[in-house]
């Protein structure tokens, strides 16, 4: 899919799309660097994973913003979507089309 096409889809599916490839690529970095962009502002000096537990540590992240905005990305949605268009264009494979 290119960016036209993805920008297309509901924000919730870009969501789903590119939180399941960086969970997948085990991508701490992702979901900090967008988070931190989030009215919950979580700050990635507070959040320090053992490398081999960081599939657990995404899961509670991702915990942790959910509750803390019930799942919406209120005015850091635009940003949101460029972020999820971006990664899944720099990292999905052609098989996710």
């Amino acid at each position: 899919m290119n960016a036209s096409d993805l920008d297309q889809l509901p924000t919730a599916d870009l969501q789903q799309r590119a939180f399941a490839l960086a969970r997948e690529r085990r991508d701490w970095r992702f979901f900090i660097d967008l988070f931190r962009h989030t009215p919950t502002a979580l700050e990635s000096e507070d959040i320090d994973p053992d490398v081999a537990e960081i599939g657990v540590a995404i899961d509670d992240l991702l915990g942790i913003w959910r509750e803390a905005t019930k799942g919406d990305w209120g005015s850091a949605e635009p940003l949101a979507r460029a972020a999820f268009i971006d990664y899944i264009q720099r990292h999905g494979s052609a098989e996710s089309d």
